[in-house]
């Protein structure tokens, strides 16, 4: 598997927000935060399809999510590339990765822990796909907010627990 992210799949998860936010994607702004998880939240859901489906491997399948997850922790972590990324001290493995590695429980490095955040959403995400359709939508919704908190410094609000759920 290929450990790089290239600057297209990077760039592709930034295509949408520009036009959103004046040609700068803030990571500082809930909105572009919010964006971003959605799109690799679609992208994932999109995946899980396709091997649904058939039309997809399920080792390839994981390995575009990897992908994904790996290309947002470098945009997350300030390290993408992406001139119109706007990153601010959070924006580190010592912050942002600390964050993540104690409020979510995480046993990777800190520089590593946005990807597995999001990878373990994509599980959550996984999961969700059995439930009936408005319970999904209603839990991928709950997902979407609670990983933009986590991204953004914040311990998800509604419960005393992270829905963002490790364990498995």
């Amino acid at each position: 598997m290929d450990s790089k992210p290239s600057k297209p799949i990077i760039a592709a998860l930034l295509e949408p927000l520009p036009v959103l936010t004046q040609g700068q994607n803030d990571l500082a702004d809930e909105g572009v935060v919010r964006l971003l998880v959605r799109g690799f939240i679609d992208l994932s859901l999109a995946a899980f399809q396709e091997v649904l489906h058939k039309g997809l491997a399920e080792d390839d399948a994981i390995d575009g999510i990897n992908r994904q997850a790996t290309a947002l922790n470098s945009v997350f972590f300030g390290t993408s590339g992406i001139s119109n990324v706007v990153t601010h001290p959070w924006n580190s493995p010592e912050q942002l990765g600390a964050f993540l590695k104690d409020t979510v429980a995480l046993d990777f490095p800190e520089d590593d822990c946005v990807r597995a955040m999001l990878i373990h959403l994509a599980t959550q995400l996984m999961h969700a796909l059995r439930l009936p359709d408005e319970d999904r939508n209603e839990e991928v919704e709950a997902l979407t907010l609670d990983a933009a908190d986590l991204l953004l410094g914040r311990a998800p609000q509604d419960d005393d627990e992270i829905d963002i759920d490790i364990s498995m």
